[in-house]
């Protein structure tokens, strides 16, 4: 803002060229896109607060990091002056070329400085942790009066970890996933450089670059939209009390409220990083599928036409859709069913059913994205149903049998149930079959329609509370009050 206010001051005190215009907007912008990218690795790192950090990293990881934002705003600094020089002096084409090696090797060696950073603050916090339980149990072995264990001789098991053991266990795993792309890449700069891509290595120099910035924004609004929703609606903040008390809103139709705003604000936000993403491209999500339908031509296979765009987009479909329906079912499951009044046998159920729906909604939208209409679907679902019938009749009749279990609910995970010999809890109820916990710690594989066509006692149908006989078989001659007595004892 400070900055937008004086560049308009000055507008407004004398006559300006396009090309000075130009140029004072731009650096107008660029101003505002370096406060933003060191204010938002601050907020990160938050080395002076280390209770308001964010991100599971040590304390190690975030002084070491500490001149990383800066050093991205200085570096993207001497780009865009560069450019801009470039720009202003029409230079040559061998300038040009000049300047995408030089932003594609100092975005590199930044890359190669934040690895080295990462790497030594990991190994300093491990070899300060085992510094730090050495010292406790000394500290412990003192203050107890106890002698000081001495140290025996150690084999290799025991042997002091190495450097790279320490680093491996002193990390946390985000920062091994992103040590490893962050490598791959900058050797892949480095290897682009060298071969003369030089446009693409800065291409790519500058999406990594790029990809970080964005993804710690989302990181950050993520965070903030959760928090938010949390504690305007979550029954324990004096908002949700006051809706409480004022609306007579249910505690926990309040903290269902939360999740599912929380949950709509992540979908959003999952939406717009996504374009952020793909902005330097200078593209939109929907003209980058539209592209892809055009790559190469179609191959006709009687009726049906295989185009590589549509088995881009098939692939691409049944991917996303597994995987948004396998993080659909941990946020319930870990987010919003334990906000419900639901037992864990019905949530159970309801994940199971809801990995059968959305796994064929998947499927479905995969074959229309490759070309497959539901007519075309409905015929060889017709052909394939004579070799269901007679070669997978069990299987199909053990899936149904699964899906009414799941319906009607004769049993549930947790129940207590007898089928023929065996007796035991219910722990799962699968697509083809259930596991039951028997007595002895072992699990009994039970076909579904074993529940459906034989008898099934159901102990805690109704009420967990029951009978359970015990038999203790004795002799004849034992005296039955003084067994009576033993037992009770």
């Amino acid at each position: 803002l400070g900055t937008e206010w004086v560049w308009q001051t000055l507008l407004r005190q004398g006559d300006w060229s396009a090309a000075a215009r130009d140029l004072g907007d731009s650096a107008t912008r660029f101003a505002a896109f370096v406060g933003f990218v060191v204010g938002l690795g601050r907020a990160l790192l938050a080395n002076h607060r280390t209770s308001w950090r964010l991100p599971p990293m040590s304390d190690a990881i975030a002084s070491r990091l500490a001149p990383l934002p800066w050093v991205i705003a200085g570096i993207s600094t001497l780009i865009w002056a560069v450019t801009q020089v470039n720009t202003v002096v029409e230079a040559s084409l061998a300038a040009v070329v000049a300047t995408h090696a030089l932003t594609a090797l100092a975005l590199a060696a930044l890359s190669a400085w934040m690895l080295l950073r990462l790497r030594s603050s990991s190994v300093v916090d491990a070899a300060g942790g085992t510094q730090a339980v050495a010292a406790a149990t000394a500290d412990a072995s003192r203050r107890s009066g106890a002698p000081e264990a001495k140290p025996a001789a150690r084999s290799d098991a025991d042997a002091p970890p190495t450097e790279i053991e320490a680093v491996a266990a002193g990390r946390p795993l985000w920062v091994g996933i992103v040590t490893g792309v962050m490598t791959a890449v900058t050797i892949a700069i480095c290897v682009l450089v060298a071969l003369g891509f030089v446009s693409l290595a800065s291409f790519v120099a500058s999406q990594l670059t790029w990809t970080g910035i964005v993804a710690a924004a989302a990181y950050l609004l993520f965070k903030f939209a959760d928090d938010l929703f949390m504690a305007l609606l979550s029954s324990r903040g004096s908002t949700g009390q006051r809706l409480h008390r004022s609306f007579n809103i249910a505690p926990h139709t309040l903290d269902q409220a939360a999740v599912v705003l929380s949950a709509v604000s992540r979908v959003t936000l999952f939406f717009y990083l996504v374009i952020a993403l793909l902005a330097p491209l200078g593209t939109t999500p929907d003209e980058l599928f539209q592209r892809s339908g055009t790559l190469g031509a179609s191959l006709k296979v009687g009726q049906f036409e295989l185009v590589p765009g549509a088995l881009l987009g098939a692939f691409a479909v049944l991917v996303g859709g597994f995987v948004a329906m396998r993080v659909a079912k941990r946020w319930l499951d870990d987010s919003y069913l334990p906000t419900t009044t639901l037992e864990p046998g019905m949530r159970s159920s309801l994940l199971t059913l809801l990995g059968y729906v959305g796994g064929a909604v998947v499927i479905g939208s995969a074959l229309s994205a490759l070309g497959l209409g539901i007519e075309r679907i409905a015929w060889v679902a017709s052909a394939l149903s004579v070799g269901i019938g007679f070669g997978l009749q069990a299987i199909v009749q053990n899936f149904i049998s699964g899906l009414i279990l799941l319906a009607e609910r004769p049993v549930k995970v947790g129940d207590w149930v007898v089928l023929g010999n065996a007796e035991g809890d219910v722990r799962r109820i699968n697509v083809r079959a259930t596991e039951i916990q028997l007595g002895d710690r072992s699990t009994l594989i039970v076909p579904n329609s074993e529940f459906i066509t034989k008898t099934v006692r159901n102990m805690t149908l109704v009420n967990a509370e029951g009978r359970v006989l015990i038999r203790l078989p004795m002799p004849l001659t034992t005296d039955a009050h003084q067994a009576r007595e033993v037992l009770l004892a």
